[in-house]
């Protein structure tokens, strides 16, 4: 069964709404994702579809719906509460289609709505309105035929909601019954579905499971769909965790019963890396337990992964996962279930932009709430400029980290590299307490063929926010020195860690940058010999004062020190009091 259209009118923040869902030129359903700020009513339109599976699901099953008492409750509640505020009525309709393409309907209304209020939004929508002011909540009246048809498709298949609250259990919660696993008695009594259709937890269900299947395939190996789901299953696993060389362990008992363990390149265990999967990370956990959801939901009879039907609906799918697994992991694992039909809401441009990666442009659909208008890739193509800035930092934070770890020798980061030619210049022109070679000076980011990338103040202060909260993988002191011009607090963390700034010299020439320091005797004679690397900022009719600029910054730093004298370089010598101060003036100079 897949769903076909959705239409809704004035519930909740949408006041019209008419979806046809996305299929491909075989008939297989395409991954369908709503976005929009909170409270544009992504929640609600899930709601619908959940509440549809109650509803189509107690016409097909015993066992299916919300029991109150003796009597069945509905899962969504009807009425006034829904409705758009300052309208009087509104509804719910959903088409959805068997393997028969026969169509099974799913109508919520408040007040008093007329067919051709449905018409205006599904033309082809049957089921008719009982023309009252009143909640009326009705589904298609299914035949025998159908019915039958439609048992097995819900047997078999996958049809289930996850929302936004979902959770797994912490390895370290202290419940006794955490890793309980029980094997389970497989057997189906005639008109009962024994499958959640809401999950808000899964893991002790799958642990059984995978104990299960271990059972299964063990006891009968010629089992080659089982053999087949648990490679499937172990393969969702290492995508998850991003490592090739893992797989289940089942332990004995007494002990954890499904672990996590690296295996040899035969399939042997090499040795135990988690000891249960409830210490996956949360983000981990929630991930794994929902593919493997999918898998145990349509694991009746056993079959490969792509034969797999239904539909997964799934709020806020992002929710507790890191970038990797939004951008990377996450639309891999959707691509493995071509025939799942996956109804999604987000909140991440990373997930977006994965599955732009994944699917191409044409493989799945955005659509904006609460209008339900298609958003083309060129729409969010402004999320892809927000994600390399932020692989940007990222790859900034570990390259810095990486540098750190690597060398042991106190650091002074600079802004730029003519700071630290500069600095290098002064350390062999003058007599000083400390030793070049015993430390590193270096810009803060990196020199590329296009010029320097995160070099500047900007990246220095960056620097600062995330090496004060890294201070235990500093072995080392480090010196991030701004330039004289910055407005930069000049800070020590933990004898570790030290924000200082280039004094300012007001009456010298050049105003910004380390080049401050140099006075008028020497800005006026690299000026005669390199005029045009000049530019002067003016005021009124006087020129302020000089200002190298950015593209030949590079050149006049070569000809000062080259050329340039002790006398040239004494301003340097703040800086070198400033450095001495910090990193022990009794360094041995030997």
């Amino acid at each position: 069964m897949y769903l076909k259209n959705i239409a809704i009118k004035n519930i909740g923040p949408i006041d019209e709404l008419s979806v046809k869902m996305p299929f491909d030129n075989d008939g297989n359903p395409k991954p369908i994702i709503f976005v929009g700020e909170n409270g544009s009513g992504k929640t609600i339109l899930q709601s619908q579809i959940v509440d549809s599976f109650y509803e189509i699901g107690s016409n097909l099953f015993e066992d299916v719906g919300k029991q109150k008492g003796l009597s069945r409750s509905y899962y969504k509640i009807s009425g006034g509460l829904n409705l758009q505020t300052g309208k009087e009525k509104g509804f719910s309709a959903l088409i959805f289609i068997d393997d028969k393409k026969e169509k099974i309907e799913y109508f919520d209304k408040i007040g008093d709505i007329k067919k051709e209020d449905i018409s205006k939004l599904l033309n082809d929508f049957l089921l008719s309105p009982n023309n009252k002011n009143d909640n009326q909540k009705i589904t298609t009246s299914i035949s025998e035929p159908q019915k039958e048809r439609l048992q097995n498709e819900w047997l078999t298949g996958a049809h289930f909601y996850q929302p936004a609250y979902r959770y797994e259990e912490p390895f370290w919660k202290n419940d006794p019954f955490l890793d309980y696993q029980r094997f389970e008695d497989k057997k189906r009594f005639s008109n009962q579905l024994k499958k959640e259709i809401e999950i808000i937890s899964a893991t002790k269900d799958n642990k059984s499971y995978l104990m299960d299947l271990v059972l299964d395939f063990t006891s009968n190996s010629t089992n080659i769909i089982d053999q087949v789901t648990w490679k499937n299953i172990n393969d969702i696993l290492r995508r998850i965790k991003q490592r090739n060389d893992i797989r289940f362990g089942i332990g004995p008992r007494g002990a954890y019963r499904v672990s996590i363990v690296e295996q040899n390149t035969d399939g042997s265990v090499k040795k135990q890396l988690l000891p249960s999967i409830d210490n996956l990370s949360l983000g981990e956990s929630i991930l794994l337990n929902l593919f493997i959801n999918i898998i145990r939901h349509a694991d009746n009879p056993p079959k490969n992964i792509i034969e797999i039907k239904g539909i997964v609906a799934i709020d806020e799918i992002d929710v507790h996962l890191h970038t990797d697994l939004q951008s990377s992991v996450l639309p891999k694992l959707i691509k493995l279930f071509p025939k799942v039909q996956f109804v999604i809401t987000t909140h991440s441009p990373l997930f977006l932009l994965g599955m732009k990666k994944a699917f191409g442009d044409d493989d799945f659909e955005v659509r904006n709430m609460p209008s339900g208008e298609i958003i083309t890739t060129e729409r969010f193509s402004e999320f892809g400029k927000a994600y390399e800035v932020l692989k940007n930092t990222e790859k900034f934070e570990k390259d810095l980290k990486n540098k750190i770890i690597e060398n042991k020798k106190p650091k002074v980061y600079v802004e730029g590299p003519t700071d630290v030619l500069y600095i290098k210049k002064a350390f062999e022109l003058y007599d000083k307490k400390i030793n070049l070679n015993k430390i590193e000076i270096e810009i803060i980011g990196e020199d590329t063929e296009k010029g320097t990338k995160n070099s500047n103040n900007k990246a220095l202060k960056n620097a600062g926010k995330f090496l004060k909260t890294k201070l235990d993988i500093l072995s080392q002191k480090i010196i991030l020195l701004n330039d004289p011009e910055e407005s930069v607090e000049e800070v020590v963390f933990s004898e570790k860690l030290y924000i200082r700034k280039i004094p300012k010299i007001d009456t010298n020439p050049i105003q910004k940058g380390i080049e401050n320091l140099f006075d008028k005797i020497l800005v006026e004679k690299v000026k005669k010999i390199k005029a045009d690397c000049f530019q002067f900022q003016t005021v009124g009719t006087k020129t302020k004062n000089f200002q190298i600029m950015n593209d030949k910054k590079q050149e006049v730093c070569a000809w000062i020190c080259k050329n340039g004298t002790k006398d040239d370089f004494k301003n340097f010598s703040k800086i070198i009091k400033i450095l001495e101060t910090i990193l022990n003036p009794k360094t041995d100079e030997n």
